[in-house]
């Protein structure tokens, strides 16, 4: 990387036998490219490069990030996974570098309600207006967090703390955080606007019925899962994934090909799902006692090399997907995307 940013840190203390492996093992579950040293690992996240080393002294962690950003996300990303591998170990480690501290964090910002209306049966369309807009688009993910404070309380937001680590309110000040994808983005107008499905007992469904313009929210992104650039394409979801499946679609340039599967509970939730003529689409209605399960195990991987399956629904769905396309079928680990926004 050129003009890159570095952060280091020594973390000292009793550490696992088996803290490389483990630390191994949750990169390659996140699909992240693993490369095996002689004295430890090297992680390559996107924009960034993440080398892992234990020695004498402790667990050696070098860190080379393409912008603050990213430095920021991988070290966030790099203590969870240290807390469950090594509970306690990142207490008492102090980063050196271009690291930001006590400050909120870069990839965090405030979002005024605009609006909410209705879009299907289903859904609710909300618009925010966020000065953070621009750098949003700019950064061209799909997904972002949307944090609601605890109702009734005054919103604690998140804030780097003198070692540069995100620090969560918790307690009342908990906040809930839920994934969403950009429907779209104005710069122009600092605006930007989300669906969320609505399902009973949902806090962020409980939010959107309720919220009002003026209203005060969290935003964190953008997130993972970018939009994928193959021209053969299977992406497969349910109605959590609707929002990103038809803005991979109308994003889609006119010669891609492939298969959308999409999975609903009536026929009521059919939409309009602009697309190049060459994908084809199937809608399984649960209430005809379809399932996306059923094509998802006999479906082929696309054609030829440019190809990519991005599957998003229920936790267990989507693990038995990613076994079936990667380890049955073969598919390489960076032409696929598999994600589950909820659990059953």
């Amino acid at each position: 990387m050129s003009n890159t940013l570095h952060a280091n840190a020594l973390f000292r203390g009793t550490l696992p036998d088996d803290i490389i492996p483990h630390v191994s093992a949750h990169a390659r579950e996140a699909d992240l490219p693993v490369e095996e040293t002689e004295a430890g690992l090297l992680v390559r996240p996107p924009l960034a490069s993440v080398s892992l080393e234990v020695d004498r002294a402790g667990l050696q962690v070098r860190i080379e990030a393409a912008d603050a950003t990213a430095l920021q996300n991988i070290r966030d990303y790099l203590h969870h996974i240290l807390d469950h591998v090594a509970p306690g170990l990142t207490q008492g480690a102090t980063w050196a570098g271009d690291i930001q501290r006590n400050r909120a964090p870069l990839n965090f910002c405030t979002a005024t309600v605009q609006g909410v209306r209705r879009v299907g049966p289903n859904f609710l369309r909300v618009t925010l207006d966020c000065a953070d807009t621009l750098r949003l688009s700019k950064e061209r993910g799909m997904h972002f967090a949307l944090l609601l404070p605890s109702e009734g309380r005054a919103p604690v937001w998140p804030r780097l703390d003198a070692n540069g680590r995100t620090v969560m309110p918790d307690g009342e000040d908990r906040l809930h955080r839920a994934a969403y994808t950009f429907v779209a983005l104005d710069p122009d107008r600092g605006r930007f606007t989300f669906d969320v499905f609505e399902h009973e007992g949902g806090r962020a469904t409980r939010w959107a019925r309720t919220a009002r313009p003026g209203d005060i929210v969290g935003i964190s992104g953008p997130g993972s899962g970018g939009f994928p650039s193959a021209r053969h394409l299977l992406i497969a979801g349910d109605e959590t994934a609707l929002p990103a499946i038809r803005r991979i679609l109308e994003t889609s340039g006119p010669d891609r090909r492939g298969h959308a599967i999409l999975e609903v509970g009536t026929d009521a939730d059919i939409c309009d799902l602009p697309r190049p003529d060459g994908i084809a689409l199937t809608w399984c209605v649960r209430q005809r006692q379809e399932r996306l399960w059923d094509h998802l195990s006999q479906a082929p991987l696309p054609p030829g090399p440019d190809r990519y399956v991005w599957v998003a629904a229920e936790k267990s769905l989507v693990r038995d997907a990613k076994a079936r396309f990667r380890h049955t079928l073969g598919l390489d680990a960076d032409k696929g995307y598999f994600a589950y926004y909820w659990e059953a």
